[in-house]
């Protein structure tokens, strides 16, 4: 069947899948830090394609928190740094209270960020396996 004489019920089984298979790639994100690129790469390039259909919201979402992911991890690898440097440039006792608060700060950030994560794309996967929008 040519791309031209596709249905719109098999357009849109495909485009299930591969979000389905984008939300998977995010999910394999923990343990090889890369994959995502991959996920928010097939949402790019589904995105016009998706268009008035329940998976233009999944694909929405993949990109917005990909990009919510790559702005708090600099955000996060830039405070430790600081921290970092603190701690080894300045031997001033009355800062290290300054950098465990700092350090705890980050901490508490990493995981508010992972229960964010972790919740966009886990109802992310079951609303696309159920064939309903993100929202």
């Amino acid at each position: 069947m040519s791309d031209t004489a596709r249905t719109p019920a098999a357009s849109e089984t495909s485009l299930r899948i591969l979000a389905l298979v984008a939300y998977g790639l995010f999910v394999l994100a923990f343990s090889n830090g890369f994959s995502a690129i991959v996920g928010v790469v097939i949402a790019y390039l589904k995105r016009d394609e998706s268009r008035g259909t329940p998976y233009e919201s999944h694909f929405a979402n993949m990109i917005r928190v990909f990009w919510t992911a790559v702005a708090l991890t600099v955000l996060f690898i830039a405070a430790a740094g600081f921290g970092a440097v603190s701690l080894f440039s300045n031997s001033d006792p009355h800062l290290t209270p300054s950098l465990v608060m700092l350090g705890a700060g980050i901490w508490l950030g990493v995981v508010v960020f992972v229960v964010f994560y972790l919740y966009r794309i886990i109802k992310g996967f079951v609303r696309a396996l159920d064939g309903k929008a993100y929202r």
